[in-house]
């Protein structure tokens, strides 16, 4: 191999190292400028909003038809007596309940229901059945709730016996 042929070899080595570096700095810096991970992110984020989209126009869609079946006359009493019990002026309504003592399954009426039990009258509120919530009780829960944020002179105050008493635990809300 003669001299002229080695310098061409090595010119030829020299120039392809040189491209391969020139395409593995301009990598580099394709990744460190332009991260390929944040355009996945993008991708993924549109793909979940493009969902989000599609899903929220199929239920303004659906919410279109029922506000248009809900200008219908006949629709609004459809539902008024389906969902509400509702009657037309002149009709009368009639519930048919099963014979006392048979279980009925599920038109049996709620066993704790109060309109199957007498009547209490207010000295009586001692002797609600169990499940009830009394008076005392709510106080307690709604002190406690109530006090998280406040002193101490404020948790006895609605607890306190009297009309004013009675009044703090009515308008226990507004704390």
């Amino acid at each position: 191999m003669t001299r002229a042929e080695r310098r061409a070899a090595v010119t030829h080595r020299r120039s392809v190292v040189a491209l391969i570096g020139a395409v593995v700095a301009a990598a580099v810096i394709l990744v460190a400028w332009f991260p390929a991970g944040a355009l996945i992110d993008q991708h993924r984020t549109l793909a979940q909003t493009t969902s989000a989209l599609d899903h929220l126009n199929a239920e303004n869609k659906a919410l279109r038809a029922e506000s248009k079946n809900l200008s219908n006359p006949s629709e609004i009493a459809r539902i008024a007596r389906q969902q509400f019990e509702l009657i037309a002026p002149g009709e009368q309504a009639f519930q048919v309940l099963p014979p006392p003592g048979k279980a009925g399954g599920a038109t049996d009426p709620y066993s704790g229901d109060p309109g199957n039990s007498p009547p209490v009258s207010p000295s009586a509120a001692p002797e609600l059945p169990p499940g009830t919530e009394k008076a005392g009780q709510s106080a307690k829960v709604l002190s406690s709730h109530a006090t998280q944020g406040t002193t101490a002179s404020h948790a006895a105050a609605p607890s306190a016996p009297g009309l004013f008493g009675r009044i703090l635990r009515t308008l226990e809300f507004w704390r």
